[in-house]
């Protein structure tokens, strides 16, 4: 029973938003820097989406 559970939770959890987390929250948090902060954040959000 416990392989079974295992397996079911690592199935859902592929191509799972919380693989792309430290990338939007870099990107968020890049975001905030003046000037240059929307260049920077660019390749995060590419990189959270592409995950999603």
């Amino acid at each position: 029973m416990r392989w079974v559970s295992l397996l079911l939770i690592g199935a859902s959890l592929s191509g799972c938003g919380a693989v792309a987390l430290p990338f939007r929250a870099t990107a968020d948090v890049a975001r905030v820097v003046p000037v240059v902060g929307d260049a920077v954040a660019v390749p995060f959000d590419a990189v959270g989406d592409t995950i999603d």
